[in-house]
């Protein structure tokens, strides 16, 4: 499976740390390293607080979501291919993301992408360690190591925290299944 664009999740091993429970989004996976957003972390901050909180009127529905515990102050904005900034990257078919300073005066005019999400914090792993982790080579455990699963635009931004963790296993079960019955 080509990991961007593409789901890590925690099995229900994974016990009592940051990535208890998480779906992440992979953005970039390559020999200097892997990224992504954990998509089912909400905050208790609104879209429309965190817009008043930097000067801007974001009369909009939502939450920021901690994307990670890396760069916990960069803003990240996940969407929709259709709309692009002065800093977009194309991560898949389905998805981009964007980190530029027209984000938040774009959205104060409702200049908006299909689906989005705004995130504060990425994830992010060394040389070889997603790929090491993945397949269980120590110091980790395969029992511990992450699910994976294809994404969808409905298990990316439509489903949310707990919800979007059990859909997002499903997903990796059904594809585990069928991928062994044939």
């Amino acid at each position: 499976m080509n990991l961007v664009g593409n789901l890590l999740i925690a099995p229900p091993a994974v016990k009592d740390n940051f990535w208890h429970k998480t779906v992440i989004l992979i953005t970039e996976h390559h020999h200097q390293g892997s990224m992504g957003l954990v998509l089912n972390r909400r905050s208790e901050l609104s879209i429309k607080n965190f817009g008043q909180q930097l000067g801007f009127h974001l009369d909009l529905p939502g939450f920021v979501y901690i994307g990670g515990p890396v760069n916990v102050k960069n803003l990240s904005f996940l969407h929709s291919p259709e709309w692009v900034s002065t800093n977009t990257m194309q991560v898949s078919d389905q998805f981009s993301i964007s980190s530029a300073e027209d984000i938040l005066p774009r959205m104060a005019a409702n200049d908006l992408p299909i689906y989005w999400r705004v995130f504060l914090g990425v994830c992010g792993w060394g040389p070889g360690q997603l790929t090491a982790e993945l397949e269980g080579i120590a110091p980790w455990k395969k029992e511990h190591s992450w699910c994976t699963a294809n994404s969808t635009n409905e298990l990316v931004f439509t489903s949310d925290q707990n919800e979007q963790w059990c859909a997002a296993l499903d997903k990796s079960a059904q594809e585990f299944a069928q991928n062994i019955l044939l």
